[in-house]
C-alpha cells in the first residue's frame, strides 16, 4: 500500500512537471506582445534572413556594433564592385544577449560557401559563454522558434528564466505603461535587409566617450570555454565548406586606458592566440576618433559606420586576393551633437575644472559649504558650460548629506561616488532623454537608498536604454516616481 502511495505521488510530481511547460508557454503565448516594436524585435528578421537567403553570404556576427557598425547595403556594393557577389546577413544585434548564443544562432545555418567574419566587442562578458536569457525571451517573444537554434544548456536556462520574465511581463501590462519604441532603439531603424537605415549625425555623448565604460583591453581574457565554443563554430564551418575570419569591433579611441600601442598588442593577441581561424584586420584601423561614435563606445554613428565599412571592404578583398581598392568616397567627420542645458543646482557647493577639451565641466569635489549640507543641489552648468561628469572621490566628507538632485547634463555616475556619504536616503533625478548611466551594482552598498525619478521617466528605467544589461534592473524595488 506505502509503495503504491510513494509511486502515486511521483506520478503526481512526474506529471506537475510535465505541465508546468506547457502552462507557462500557454501563458507566454496568452498575453499580449509588449516589445513586437522595439530594437530586441529585430533579431528575429535577422535569423530568419540568414536561414532563408540563397546564393553566397557574409554572415558578419558579434554583438551591437554590428548593427551600428556596419552599413551592409555598402559593403555589399563593395564588394560587388570587385566581381565578388554576396548576400550581407548581419549577425549582431544586442550584447545582452551574448555572443555565445549568437554563435549557436548562426551554427545551424552554416553552408558551403559562406563567409563568416567574427568581430566581439572587446570586452570580458562577451568573451565568455555568457547567455542572456532573459534578454534573449525578449528578443524572442513574437518568434519563440528561435529558441530550437539555441544549444541544449542555453535552452534550458531560457526555459528556466521564463517565469521571472513573464511576471515582469504580466506586471508591464498590467501597469499599463508599455515599453517606449523610441529614437534608435526602434525596429524602425531597420529596413527588410536588417541593415540599420536610422539617421545618426553624429557623437551625442558629453564627453565624446562613455565614461562608465571605459575600454581597458590589456586586462582582457577569453575564457577557455569561449574559445572553444568559437574553436568548434570554426571547425564546423570548414566541414560544410565555409570560412571564418577574425576582425575588430570599431573601439572609441577618447575610452581608451594605457597605453595605446600596448592596448593593440593585446587585442591582436587575444584573439589570435585563442582562436583557430585567421584575423584579417589590423585593430589600429578600428580604433576610432571619438567624433566617428554615436552613443556608446562601439556604436558608429552614419559616417562613422561607412568608414568601418570601408576598412572591412578592404580587409575582405585582400582575403578573396583582390588589392585593388573600390571606388568610394570617404565622409567628413561629423561635429559632435551638443544639447541644450536647463539651468538648475547650485554652483557654490561645488569645485569645478573645465574638460581636457572644453566640451564642458566636471565637479572635482564639494566646498565647505557643500560638505556641511544635508541636501545637493548639483548644478547643470557653471560659468556658462554644461557640468557632464563628476569624479569618483568627489563627495568625499559629505558625511551629513542626506538627499542629491542629479542634473540631466550628467551622462553617468562613477563607481564608488557615494562610498563617504553613510546617511545618504534619497537620490533624486531629473527629467531626461536618456536614463542615467550607472556601473553594475554600483548602488548595493546603499541598502536604505530611495531613488525618485519624474513619472515620465520611469519605463526608460524599468526598461533600459541601449544594447548592454539595465543596471537599474536590480534597484526597481527602491525606485518611486515624483
Amino acid at each position: 500500500m506505502k509503495k503504491t502511495a510513494k509511486a502515486g505521488r511521483w506520478l503526481a510530481v512526474f506529471l506537475i512537471l510535465m505541465i508546468m511547460p506547457a502552462m507557462l508557454l500557454y501563458t507566454a503565448f496568452s498575453l499580449p506582445e509588449i516589445y513586437q516594436d522595439s530594437y530586441y524585435a529585430e533579431l528575429s528578421p535577422m535569423t530568419r534572413r540568414l536561414y532563408e537567403s540563397q546564393g553566397k553570404r557574409l554572415i558578419l556576427l558579434g554583438g551591437s556594433s554590428i548593427a551600428f557598425g556596419v552599413d551592409t547595403a555598402l559593403l555589399q556594393d563593395l564588394l560587388l564592385q570587385k566581381g565578388f557577389a554576396y548576400t550581407v546577413c548581419p549577425m549582431g544585434l544586442y550584447a545582452a544577449v551574448g555572443t555565445s548564443a549568437m554563435l549557436s544562432l548562426t551554427e545551424g545555418a552554416l553552408r558551403e560557401g559562406d563567409v563568416v567574419v567574427l568581430a566581439v566587442e572587446p570586452m570580458q562578458e562577451n568573451l565568455s559563454t555568457y547567455f542572456g536569457a532573459t534578454a534573449f525571451l525578449k528578443c524572442a517573444e513574437a518568434d519563440p522558434s528561435l529558441i530550437l537554434h539555441l544549444s541544449h544548456s542555453q535552452r534550458q536556462q531560457a526555459l528556466g528564466n521564463l517565469l521571472p520574465v513573464l511576471q515582469e511581463k504580466y506586471g508591464i501590462v498590467r501597469s499599463g505603461v508599455l515599453p517606449k519604441a523610441e529614437g534608435v532603439y526602434s525596429r524602425a531603424s531597420f529596413d527588410d535587409t536588417c541593415n540599420m537605415v536610422y539617421e545618426r549625425e553624429g557623437n551625442i555623448m558629453a564627453l565624446g566617450y562613455d565614461t562608465a565604460s571605459p575600454l581597458s583591453l590589456s586586462s582582457l581574457v577569453m575564457e577557455e570555454d569561449f574559445a572553444g565554443q568559437v574553436n568548434r563554430f570554426c571547425r564546423t564551418a570548414q566541414e560544410r565548406g565555409a570560412e571564418v575570419f577574425i576582425s575588430f569591433s570599431p573601439m572609441n579611441a577618447s575610452s581608451l586606458q594605457g597605453d595605446r600601442d600596448e592596448a593593440m598588442a593585446a587585442c591582436f593577441d587575444l584573439f589570435y592566440t585563442n582562436l583557430d581561424c585567421m584575423v584579417i584586420s589590423n585593430p589600429y584601423d578600428y580604433l576610432m576618433d571619438s567624433r566617428w561614435f554615436y552613443d556608446s563606445n562601439f556604436h558608429l554613428n552614419t559616417a562613422g559606420a561607412r568608414v568601418r565599412t570601408w576598412h572591412l571592404a578592404l580587409d575582405l578583398l585582400a582575403q578573396l586576393g583582390c588589392y585593388e581598392a573600390p571606388e568610394m568616397e570617404l565622409p567628413e567627420m561629423p561635429s559632435p551633437v551638443r544639447k541644450e542645458v536647463q539651468e538648475s543646482g547650485d554652483t557654490e557647493d561645488v569645485t569645478v575644472e573645465e574638460t581636457e577639451h572644453g566640451e564642458g565641466c566636471i565637479i572635482t569635489g564639494l566646498t565647505e559649504q557643500g560638505r556641511g549640507k544635508t541636501v545637493l543641489y548639483l548644478p547643470s552648468s557653471s560659468h556658462g558650460r554644461p557640468v557632464v561628469s563628476v569624479l569618483p572621490d568627489s563627495f568625499r566628507g559629505a558625511h551629513m548629506l542626506e538627499e542629491i538632485h542629479i542634473p540631466s547634463s550628467l551622462e553617468a555616475l562613477p563607481e564608488g561616488l557615494f562610498s563617504d556619504c553613510p546617511a545618504l536616503q534619497r537620490l533624486v533625478l531629473e527629467p531626461r532623454d536618456i536614463p542615467l548611466n550607472i556601473p553594475s551594482g554600483s548602488l548595493d552598498g546603499l541598502s536604505s537608498l530611495k531613488i525618485l525619478v519624474p513619472g515620465e521617466d520611469y519605463s526608460r528605467y524599468r526598461d533600459g536604454y541601449g544594447c548592454g544589461e539595465n543596471p537599474w534592473q536590480k534597484y526597481l524595488g527602491r525606485m518611486a516616481t515624483y
